[in-house]
């Protein structure tokens, strides 16, 4: 990747009033979701009323193959470094970050939300910091791990909640810097905790959407999947992978298990909508300021839905249901089936609902093409490098594993150079211009054909033990080359509550849908 460093030290000693729209360096905010399915935004066919991120799609461009890594550590280890997670992991702490690249370059920069990464992000180029460390927290009560700052923070009143905060620390960020800030261009990184678990909302919210999931997760799939059609996110003539043999059959379920598992996902759809609201107050508060069309923003979610559910049989005996408070309800199975379509498999798994993100990109002083669909093969990695072309900055590290695909952003030609690799546990993959391969739980390969068969529907792996071959050796090539191993020995999913096996075609966990205590019924009462 080749710098201007005269140009850029121009950038930096010039007032910014004196610079046109195009010389300007961006603002740039990430937004990332945390376990939010492919089609759950409207612009992604699902039926959740999220206007704020569809305007972000109206105006720039849906990134539909958009990967991560299947686990949220590991998509963002790979987002701030721009290498793949094997390496980037280990070398973590020794790796230049995104924020510290851009805090060297003259950027104030933010994080807002989940970081989950080693450290403290103020040692990694933050200049603030607001959120909680771990992997996840309670929505209402917050955790031992929140930071203001460097500080602990304490004040989780009763009506705090998590997106709401966020939301407001991040406006607070862009629209109140420091007297010796403000002619900086900012970078914010604002990490949601919606909707990963505990599925928690403000009740008003559920009860909104009490009893619009009682057709159950089939009849949810398949009409997220006729409104792909017509958005065009997929094919007209595209066909649904087979149903999962380890998932029931909703119409076999008893009217107790409906009753909860309609509001596990009223839940889910509520922290969804709450997230989208504050979204659109960000928007807004970036027009009233200017902020708005110079503003690279990219939002997308760190993995496909959570399909477990391990928790339940002790939740229900404390009396919790989803969307109390002090509980950790998992969206489960069933719904994270509907909330993938139109992929197959979930969250750790490699396969395309795992992780594939339904990606958005707007930087309306970047291009004049809107409300634009490409199939182009993006990675968390490639944020990086993205993100430092945008902003003119060169990298301090000679070589990352993304590329920067700048030029799809602006409208102009772009092509992948590189395959896509992918490992978590037992779980891996390979994906080409033709081909991908992919292995669910350590059963073995499946191959399937890229260009025909996006939704990994048809294994050809019998048909073309050469192809798998080719493709085994490249994979096996990256992966000791990224982790310094002599060979792949996988972490096996079938030890631990929450990594059991997910396979659909027969290897994977049964899911049992709980049932709704008749003790409880009232408190989420269906309308």
């Amino acid at each position: 990747m080749k710098h201007n460093f005269t140009l850029l030290a121009i950038l930096l000693l010039t007032p910014l009033a004196a610079l046109t729209a195009a010389e300007q360096r961006p603002n740039v905010i990430v937004i990332l979701a945390d376990d939010l399915g492919y089609s759950d935004p409207g612009c992604f066919g699902g039926e959740i009323s999220t206007p704020a991120i569809d305007s972000l799609a109206k105006q720039g461009t849906r990134l539909t193959q958009f990967r991560n890594g299947g686990m949220c550590v590991v998509s963002r280890a790979s987002m701030l470094t721009g290498n793949w997670w094997p390496k980037a992991l280990p070398d973590f702490t020794k790796t230049p970050l995104l924020s510290e690249i851009l805090h060297d370059s003259g950027y104030r920069t933010a994080l807002v939300g989940k970081w989950h990464l080693q450290g403290h992000p103020m040692n990694r180029g933050f200049d603030h910091f607001f959120g909680f460390l771990e992997g996840f927290s309670d929505h209402f009560g917050g955790s031992s791990s929140y930071r203001l700052d460097r500080s602990p923070f304490t004040e989780f009143g009763p009506d705090y909640y998590s997106s709401d905060q966020f939301t407001d620390r991040a406006i607070q960020f862009i629209t109140s810097p420091k007297p010796n800030e403000s002619r900086k261009p900012f970078f914010l990184y604002l990490s949601y905790q919606a909707p990963h678990n505990p599925l928690q909302a403000p009740k008003a919210d559920i009860l909104r959407h009490r009893g619009k999931y009682l057709a159950g997760w089939q009849a949810i799939r398949e009409a997220r999947f006729k409104r792909q059609k017509e958005l065009g996110i997929v094919s007209a003539d595209a066909t649904l992978p087979a149903y999962p043999e380890n998932l029931p059959q909703w119409e076999s379920l008893a009217p107790a298990q409906r009753d909860l598992e309609d509001l596990r996902m009223s839940v889910y759809a509520a922290m969804v909508e709450r997230m989208d609201a504050g979204i659109g107050r960000l928007l807004k508060a970036l027009s009233e300021t200017g902020k708005l069309d110079n503003t690279l923003i990219l939002f997308l979610s760190d993995n496909g839905t959570d399909p477990f559910s391990v928790g339940d049989k002790s939740l229900l005996a404390q009396g919790k249901l989803p969307g109390d408070r002090n509980s950790n309800w998992q969206p489960g199975n069933g719904w994270a089936y509907a909330c993938v379509t139109p992929w197959r498999l979930y969250k750790i798994s490699q396969h395309a609902g795992g992780v594939t993100t339904g990606g958005i990109v707007r930087w309306p002083a970047a291009t004049q093409k809107r409300d634009v669909i490409t199939i182009a093969p993006l990675h968390m990695i490639d944020i990086m490098p993205t993100v430092l072309d945008a902003a003119r900055v060169p990298d301090t590290l000679a070589a990352r594993d993304g590329e920067s695909f700048l030029p799809l952003i602006q409208g102009r030609p772009w092509q992948r150079k590189s395959p896509l690799f992918f490992q978590y546990m037992d779980n891996r993959a390979i994906r080409t211009a033709e081909w991908t391969l992919a292995e669910i739980d350590g059963t073995g390969w499946q191959l399937f054909d890229t260009r025909k068969d996006p939704l990994e529907t048809i294994d050809l792996a019998a048909s073309n033990p050469e192809v798998l071959n080719d493709l085994n050796n490249r994979w096996l090539g990256w992966w000791k080359a990224q982790s310094g191993k002599p060979a792949y020995t996988p972490e096996s999913t079938k030890v631990g509550a929450h990594y059991k096996p997910q396979g659909d075609r027969g290897s994977g966990i049964s899911y049992v849908p709980s049932a709704m205590p008749s003790a409880l019924s009232d408190h989420y009462p269906l309308p």
